[in-house]
């Protein structure tokens, strides 16, 4: 490249060719049919009036603005310019942003359900394309969306001291789709409304399957432990250690503890322990790591990490699969700011909702594109990297002898490989 000593004046104008900038998002609308999203959300009631913007380009247009990179409703007006794009994404009609407010604000939630609903049968028609009978890991956990101001209904502080709202989530480990999210008020604990949430999330799994649930310290309940053993479900949940755990864990003789297999110095143990008001005693397996205060170790102190279960099996493995769910956070990181989704745009508790609801759609509808199209190697790539790689790249549109072909700035034969895969499943 030669460096020149000043800057090259340019003059920018607006291109008559009909350009887009988000040549990959039609693979996405592509795959949305296939799973049969488009045709979900035509039943969707949200707005019955002959005049306005249908409630499936609504939904779609923020969904692409998602995976595109916009997290704000004032992100719209990139898609809403770019008429080769709306064109391409087969004429979608998008909302201005303050136009796609009212019409958050519009949603009920019966109507949240109605979308949950969609989520729900595409997720089983991509368990059907994928195929298997293998279990099916839920990881149940919590997150606080900070807030600022004073007028969002249902921001309150919670336990971490932040202002915000408090969802709840829910995550298909094995595929890394989100089955679910329950928006909360800011002052709810974890557990505070897991039963039923967890109720609806495992009425949208595929039948058949052995399900599996993991959770964290916060939802360590009598209430949940009791749910789960009703619905005959395995678990796995991070115990808090309280003095009598404690005491009982360091009654345990120093025979009994076991080398860990996978981390050089740490041990693992397990017992039966029933908590004060439980059901009954369950398997306590119990990993412990010396502790080290700098470079120098303590001598008789460890870091215990305890799970409660009722899986069977060699305790080592049920305890490391059970700390694997740390992966859950990464897809909330994902989720909340990769996607874009922690930005809740309205004062309204439903709009707010349901914003998050369709940013569960799109999350999903990349994680599918992943799951679906690409090879397996590239399964692990995060969104960022989705967008460089095959959603926001350049191409024009090209209408000749009843054609329509798109001329990319780079990749043609890999788009015309993945519009192949979409179009065989």
């Amino acid at each position: 490249m030669k460096v020149t000593r000043t800057p090259r004046s340019v003059h920018y104008i607006l291109s008559p060719d009909k350009i887009t900038s988000f040549a990959g998002l039609k693979l996405v609308a592509d795959l949305a049919m296939k799973l049969g999203v488009l045709d979900g959300l035509k039943r969707c009631t949200v707005k019955k009036r002959r005049r306005g913007i249908p409630a499936p380009d609504f939904v779609m247009s923020l969904v692409y603005n998602f995976i595109a990179g916009g997290s704000h409703l004032s992100d719209l007006e990139e898609l809403r310019s770019e008429i080769a794009t709306r064109e391409h994404l087969y004429d979608l009609a998008v909302a201005a942003p303050t136009t796609a407010g009212e019409y958050l604000a519009k949603f009920t939630t019966g109507h949240i359900k109605q979308l949950e609903g969609v989520i729900r049968d595409a997720l089983r028609t991509g368990a059907g394309i994928t195929g298997g009978d293998a279990p099916v890991t839920l990881d149940l956990d919590s997150s606080i969306f900070p807030v600022y101001g004073y007028l969002k209904e249902g921001a309150r502080y919670g336990y971490s001291k932040v202002k915000g709202l408090h969802p709840l989530l829910c995550f298909w480990a094995e595929q890394r789709l989100l089955v679910g999210v329950r928006l909360r008020g800011g002052n709810r604990t974890s557990a505070h409304g897991a039963v039923s949430f967890l109720g609806e999330c495992l009425g949208r799994l595929p039948e058949g399957r052995l399900v599996r649930l993991r959770m964290d310290a916060g939802f360590y309940s009598r209430e949940i432990v009791e749910a789960i053993l009703a619905k005959h479900l395995e678990f796995s949940i991070s115990a808090r250690l309280t003095s009598a755990l404690r005491h009982a864990i360091e009654c345990v003789p120093g025979h009994r503890w076991s080398p860990y297999p996978w981390e050089e110095g740490t041990e693992w143990m397990e017992i039966a322990y029933r908590p004060m008001g439980w059901p009954r005693a369950f398997r306590m397996i119990v990993k412990r790591t010396p502790y080290y205060e700098g470079t120098q170790r303590v001598i008789g102190e460890f870091f215990y990490a305890s799970v409660i279960t009722n899986r069977r099996g060699a305790g080592s493995s049920i305890i490391r699969h059970h700390l694997a769910r740390g992966g859950a956070e990464n897809y909330i990181e994902e989720f909340k700011n990769g996607l874009g989704a922690r930005t809740l745009p309205s004062r309204r508790f439903n709009a707010n909702w349901a914003w998050l609801v369709i940013a569960q759609l799109a999350y999903n509808l990349a994680q599918w594109f992943k799951l679906l199209v690409l090879p397996v190697r590239e399964h692990h790539h995060q969104l960022k990297r989705l967008r460089l790689h095959w959603f926001c790249v350049a191409g024009r549109l090209i209408h000749s002898a009843r054609r329509l072909t798109l001329a990319l700035a780079r990749g043609p034969d890999r788009f015309a490989l993945a519009q192949q895969r979409i179009a065989a499943l």
